[in-house]
Formats: C-alpha cells, sequence, structure tokens
C-alpha cells in the first residue's frame, strides 16, 4: 500500500507542467510621509503614513505602532506630517478636511489645533528649523501663521495661485514659498510677505516647484530649490535672484531635495524622483542611488509615483525613502537599501468568538489563525489552504504575490456541535472548515466579485444557510452549510472601497429578514435575499460611510437595530428600520461629530441593555441603557478599528458569549500580530493576546496533497482522459475491424 501510494504521487508530480495564472499583486502599502527624529542617534524614532494610517516606530524603522490616539479625523488624505528639529517632541500633522493636529510627545498622542483656520483642507505644513512655536501651514493660496505652536493661527498672505512649495532657511527668518507665477518672500519668519514676479528671479514658470530646502549649518540666506523638471536652483540673496545649482534628470520628475554636510561642511544635495529613487549630485552630474529599491508598474498603470518624500537623520548617516510600495532604508547614504515592512502581513483583519469562546482571527495577508483557550495558545489552519489551491502552481509566489488576502471570518451558531466556521478572502472565495479548522475546503464566486462579508443564519442547525454580500452588492445564499452559493439578490452597490455589514433576525426561521448596507445606506429583504427595499432613504444614513450594523437579540419583542458611521453618528431604530433616531451628540462622548469605527451588542441586551462604540482618535466607550449614554472604558490609545484602507469587513469588536458572567469583549486594530481582551467592568482591565502561531491546526496529509494535485492538475487530466478515450476508442475500432477482416476470410 505505502509503495503504492508513492508511486500514485511520483506520477502525479510527474505531469507537472507550469500552468501559470495571473495572480495580482496585493494591495501596496504606499508610504506617503516620514519624518525623522532630530534625536533619532538616541531614541531611533520615525514616523510614517502609511494607507492613511500614522505609525510610529522606536527602533529604526525595525517595529510599528500605529497611532490613534486623538486623532479623530474623517479625511480621506494627511497631506502633511512634520517634526520640530528643536527635540521638543512637537509634530504637526495636516488633513485633507479636519485642518491641523498638534502631538508633543513625539506622536504618541494628538489633538486638534485649528483655531483661526478659515478652511480645513491643508496643503503643507513647515516648522521653524530655530523655534517650534512658529509653524506656517498653506490652503489653497493662503498662508497662515502661528506663533504658539498651533495654539492659534491666522492669516499673513493670499497669493494669486495656490501654493506649491515653501521652506524655512537654517536660522528661521528667511521663509519662501511659490506659486505657479509668483515668488512669496518673508525676512521677518513669516509675519509679512513681499510676492515678486518668479521668472525675473531667474526661475523657470513651466515646472511646478516640489521643495525648498536649507542646509542645517550652511551660509544665512543661502536656499536650494527643486522644481520637477527643469533641475535645482539656488539663492544667496535670500531670495531675489536664483541660478541653476543642478541640471535636470532626464526623464524624471524630482519629488523631493534634501542637503546635507559632507566633508568641510560642504553641502551634498540628494533629490528623490518619482520613477527610479534617489540622486546624488556630484557637482557634475546625477549619480542614482537605487540598489535594492523596488519599482513596481503597477504605480504607473495607477499614475502613482514610485517614490515621493526623501529624509535623513540630523547626521545624515541614515535615509529613508517614502515610496509606492513602502519604505525604503539606507545607513550608507543610499548606496544600498533595504525594504522595511510597515502594515505586516499578519495584520489582524478580522476576528470571530463561537459561543464555545473559541477565538478565530484571519491575517490582512497568509494565515488564519484560531485559539481554544481564549486567546492563550493559538494554531494555523492550513490543510486545504496552501498557496497553489489558489495558484494552480506548486511553485510559491513571493510574499506580495500571496494571493490569500482576507476579508472576513465567521463561526456557525452551534461551532460547539457542528465545528463548522468560515473565512472569505477579498478576491471570489469563501473558505470553510467542518472540524474546527482542521482542513479546508473552497467555494468560488464569479471572478469579478470582490470584498465578501460573511453572515450566518441563527437558524444554521435546521436551515444550513450562509450569505455572502459582496462589495458590489451582489447577495449570494448557500443552503448547504457553504459547500456552494448562488446568487439570490442584489443592493445597489456601495462607493469606495469599504467592507459592507450584513446583520440577520435572530427569529429568521419565522421572519427571513436580513439587513445589510449599500448605496443608499440600509436595505431590507424579508424573503431570504430575494427582494431588497431601501428603508434609511431621505435621512443622513444615505450619506453615511464605513457602517455597521448590530442587531439586537431580542428582536423579535424589541425590534432594535444600530447603525454606526463615520462622521454621521450612531443612528438607532426601535421599529424594525422604519423609522431612525440619528445621534451625532451623545452623552459621555466628549465630541460633537464622533467618527465611530466600530459597534457591538451585548448577546445579553434583552437584560443588561448593553452597547459598546468605538470611537476613533478617543477609544472605547460602553453603554448601560440602551444607547442612551455612554462612559469610556478604554482611552484612544486603544486602537479599536480596523487598518485605513486595508479593506475588510472585520468587526473590530466582538462580545464575549458568555459576557453575563465574564463581562469580556474582545478587540482588534494593532499594528501587530496581537488582539486586545477587554473586562469591562470598573477596573477597565486590559490584555493584550499576542498571536504566536509556532503550531499548525494540521499539515498536509497524504489525502489532502493528492486533492490538491488533482486540482492542479485538472485541465491536463481532462485533456489527457480525452486522449486516452479517444486511444481506447480506436483500439476498439481496430480490434472491431481486425475481426471483421479475419471473419471474411473464414
Amino acid at each position: 500500500m505505502k509503495f503504492f501510494r508513492l508511486v500514485l504521487v511520483a506520477f502525479l508530480m510527474a505531469i507537472l507542467v507550469n500552468m501559470g495564472i495571473s495572480v495580482a499583486h496585493r494591495p501596496h502599502d504606499v508610504v506617503t510621509h516620514v519624518e525623522v527624529s532630530p534625536n533619532y542617534q538616541q531614541d531611533q524614532t520615525v514616523l510614517i503614513v502609511v494607507r492613511n494610517n500614522l505609525y510610529r516606530s522606536s527602533d529604526g524603522g525595525a517595529s510599528w505602532q500605529r497611532i490613534t490616539k486623538g486623532l479623530d479625523y474623517s479625511s480621506l488624505f494627511i497631506t502633511d506630517l512634520e517634526l520640530s528639529q528643536q527635540n521638543d517632541g512637537l509634530a504637526f500633522l495636516g488633513t485633507l478636511g479636519d485642518g491641523i493636529y498638534r502631538s508633543s510627545d513625539k506622536g504618541l498622542t494628538w489633538q486638534n489645533t485649528s483655531e483661526g483656520l478659515d478652511e480645513l483642507a491643508i496643503d503643507h505644513i513647515i516648522v521653524s528649523p530655530t523655534s517650534s512655536k512658529i509653524v506656517l501651514a498653506s490652503i489653497s493660496d493662503r498662508l497662515y501663521l502661528t506663533q504658539n505652536s498651533g495654539e492659534s493661527w491666522q492669516q499673513v498672505f493670499q497669493s494669486k495661485s495656490p501654493i506649491e512649495a515653501l521652506g524655512f532657511s537654517n536660522d528661521g527668518k528667511l521663509v519662501i514659498a511659490a506659486n505657479t507665477n509668483e515668488l512669496l518672500v518673508s525676512r521677518d519668519s513669516g509675519a509679512t510677505w513681499q510676492a515678486s514676479d518668479r521668472a525675473a528671479s531667474g526661475l523657470p514658470l513651466d515646472s511646478p516647484i516640489v521643495a525648498i530646502e536649507s542646509m542645517p549649518g550652511g551660509a544665512v540666506g543661502s536656499m536650494s530649490l527643486a522644481t520637477e523638471t527643469q533641475g535645482i536652483f539656488q539663492t544667496t540673496d535670500q531670495g531675489k535672484t536664483w541660478t541653476k545649482q543642478a541640471i535636470p534628470i532626464a526623464n524624471e520628475l524630482i519629488k523631493d531635495i534634501k542637503i546635507i554636510p559632507g566633508s568641510q561642511n560642504a553641502p551634498q544635495l540628494f533629490v528623490s524622483t518619482a520613477n527610479t529613487g534617489l540622486f546624488y549630485w556630484d557637482g557634475q552630474e546625477w549619480q542614482p542611488r537605487t540598489q535594492g529599491l523596488i519599482i513596481d508598474s503597477q504605480a504607473k498603470g495607477m499614475k502613482q509615483p514610485s517614490f515621493t518624500e526623501l529624509e535623513f537623520s540630523p547626521d545624515g548617516s541614515v535615509s529613508f525613502l517614502a515610496g509606492f510600495d513602502g519604505l525604503f532604508k539606507s545607513e550608507d547614504q543610499g548606496q544600498k537599501w533595504q525594504d522595511l515592512e510597515t502594515i505586516l502581513r499578519s495584520t489582524v483583519v478580522a476576528m470571530a468568538v463561537s459561543n464555545n469562546s473559541t477565538l478565530a482571527t484571519v491575517d490582512y495577508v497568509g494565515n488564519i489563525n484560531i485559539s481554544s483557550d481564549s486567546g492563550q495558545t493559538w494554531k494555523i489552519a492550513q490543510r486545504g489552504l496552501q498557496e497553489p489551491w489558489f495558484t494552480r502552481k506548486w511553485e510559491s509566489l513571493p510574499p506580495n504575490y500571496d494571493p490569500r488576502r482576507y476579508f472576513d471570518v465567521a463561526f456557525s451558531p452551534n461551532y460547539d456541535r457542528d465545528q463548522t466556521l468560515w473565512a472569505s478572502f477579498l478576491w471570489t472565495k469563501v473558505a470553510r472548515s467542518q472540524d474546527g479548522g482542521i482542513s479546508w475546503s473552497i467555494a468560488s464566486m464569479p471572478k469579478e466579485e470582490r470584498g465578501l462579508t460573511i453572515g450566518v443564519s441563527p437558524d444554521f442547525s435546521n436551515d444550513r444557510t450562509v450569505y455572502i454580500l459582496a462589495q458590489k452588492g451582489n447577495v449570494y445564499r448557500s443552503q448547504n452549510a457553504g459547500k456552494d452559493f448562488s446568487k439570490v439578490g442584489q443592493v445597489p452597490s456601495l462607493q469606495g472601497n469599504n467592507g459592507p455589514s450584513i446583520a440577520i433576525s435572530p427569529n429568521f426561521a419565522s421572519d427571513n429578514t436580513l439587513y445589510v448596507t449599500g448605496e443608499k445606506g440600509i436595505y431590507k429583504s424579508t424573503d431570504g435575499g430575494k427582494n431588497w427595499e431601501a428603508i434609511s432613504e431621505n435621512t443622513d444614513l444615505e450619506k453615511a460611510i464605513k457602517m455597521q450594523i448590530v442587531i439586537s437579540p431580542d428582536f423579535a419583542r424589541d425590534q432594535t437595530l444600530f447603525v454606526s458611521t463615520r462622521s454621521r453618528g450612531l443612528f438607532e431604530s426601535r421599529d424594525g428600520g422604519k423609522t431612525w433616531n440619528q445621534r451625532l451628540t451623545i452623552p459621555g462622548l466628549g465630541t460633537d461629530s464622533p467618527e465611530l469605527e466600530a459597534i457591538a451588542i451585548s448577546p445579553n441586551y434583552e437584560n443588561d441593555q448593553t452597547l459598546v462604540l468605538g470611537v476613533l482618535g478617543l477609544g472605547l466607550y460602553k453603554s448601560e441603557d440602551g444607547g442612551q449614554s455612554f462612559k469610556q472604558i478604554a482611552d484612544g490609545s486603544l486602537p479599536v478599528s480596523r487598518i485605513g484602507n486595508v479593506p475588510s469587513s472585520g468587526k473590530p469588536i466582538v462580545f464575549s458569549p458568555n459576557y453575563v458572567n465574564d463581562r469580556t469583549i474582545y478587540s482588534f486594530g494593532s499594528a501587530s500580530l496581537e488582539i486586545f481582551k477587554l473586562t469591562t467592568d470598573n477596573g477597565k482591565t486590559k490584555e493584550t493576546l499576542a498571536i504566536q502561531n509556532s503550531e499548525s491546526m494540521a499539515e498536509p496529509n497524504f489525502l489532502s496533497n493528492i486533492r490538491l494535485a488533482l486540482y492542479i492538475y485538472q485541465s491536463l487530466l481532462k485533456k489527457a482522459l480525452v486522449v486516452l478515450v479517444a486511444v481506447v476508442g480506436g483500439i476498439i475500432i481496430y480490434l472491431r475491424l481486425i475481426r471483421k477482416h479475419l471473419q471474411k476470410k473464414l
């Protein structure tokens, strides 16, 4: 028997052919801004903006912490990030719609400091190199100044067109800004300004100005200015005249410029370019320094630069380059680069808790993690989830091309008995296990579907029903526990790349009622998902984003629904969605426009009336009166929200099924492979549960390998079968002809 198995495996391996399929790159962890501590040699602190999330490292980029405390912005973009060079811990962050935030502890916590700004769409921020009290910000064609570190701002100048760039001289007195046609100069730290014709000063008009810099310790009044396509220009007379310092770089768009002291304090000029990376000016020509930098064709396809901001440590020994493919670090002024992982592949994007307190999480890319002891130990689910099940190839892909990008995870309501759970992927597939995660099978949706949210019937033990809500609004149903799915209905899809939400009535067996999010807010079906009605028209739910629905466990009696939203507050309905009450001012939250990132309802809501909200930048809040008032149970340093711009439909807050006794909830949102366990009593006890995957649930075995081989070679085997049938048929026909021929002779 053993010999037969070996022969069979050898046979299947022998017919290996290259059946490569096109596999999409996982979303690039685009880093748009990077700042280095003025005391980097000692504290190794780096701040970056990656996918509009603020990350902080205190070990030079080896590991990262997601920063959320105080950052309650609803803006789609962080537009600028600046650190004071005074080593006083001050930092400033600009947003496209929420103004300016300030930190006084090197980026750990933040507060909004936008008083005096007429608009809140910030373009640029610069901090004086000699005093962190003096900060300038540009909003379109206007310049704003603070002289008290952002406590208040005042407009100091309005130009004829939007400001392209601005920069301080090294003594903090000279400030230069530029727009399309003008050069703007201040010689009193930004208090007053004079405008002059840009061309008359020697600067070209046919290229945007992208950066203005001075060299630390350099000559007072000397500054350099980078144009996108016409090279570098320098002034030595406080901005009156400019001469070309370095020629353009052929076929390159300059994005940033940095000048650092070299030997005998001679300036060393570096630029970053959109397409290639780093260039060094040797006084005669530009020298590329690109070894180790990653350039991906998708950047060009998406019309995005491959590289943007460039930063050096104060002594010039360490440099960081922000890019489309992440963050790059060099310790030899760009001779060699290292690609730093920012958003970890193992970042948790969704979580679920079963009725017997088994925990499951899914990673951004790669793994399903399961714990049967409340998060103390974890195992990886592997059998049936290996890469070849998604690629039809035995060879492993590079890490950035791993197709196993997870989106959601869910347990059967009877998991303690049936051991069934599901995990969905960003693209087309849903995995199912019926043995507690030991082995998995995969069902596929139509190839155009993505963003698959899972909903399980509360009556699953009888109806075996599972729903999938796709980002495009298509609703799929399985009535065989997820073995396969068919489309049953559709709602108008949500805009953007957010995960949709689904809530199923606890009385589904009798009322067939579901609720989902869509283009115009909330939709309701009373026939198992076939037909849908928009039930939030003419309310602010029509304009809401990142909606999450929860439904009362006592829905048959109280008909209660809650919907959390970004920027539109909390909505509640006490009549099954016929009418909605919007609550922007929520007692206990301390804000009139809460950015709600998560919501969960107690399994014992009928008796304890408990609801928990995750509020962006502010933390966790609990209500024990049905949402009428809330009190904080964890501050904003606990990152309780999905990682921004990493698509998933994970629920960042989940109640323990035994909440009535253990008072426990679970949450996720960290930059690390971990979740949080909170006991919501007066002690507000928090425990970090590190997901350390040292063991797999079950290694692939002989039968699973055979099944995988048959899957990989399915088309080849079909062709071989056709050939075999043809050959056998030909032999049979040939033998019959021979037989007839012999019979005639006889």
